[in-house]
């Protein structure tokens, strides 16, 4: 079980990551066109 956890949290800290960087590159685009 110790290892399922591990790996989920490694999966979810992944997304989080990729979401966040999406974020901060649609904001970045968005104000260098505003």
């Amino acid at each position: 079980m110790e290892n399922d956890k591990k790996n989920i949290w490694k999966i979810v800290i992944q997304t989080l990551v990729t979401i966040l960087t999406a974020i901060g590159t649609t904001l970045g685009i968005t104000s260098c066109i505003g």
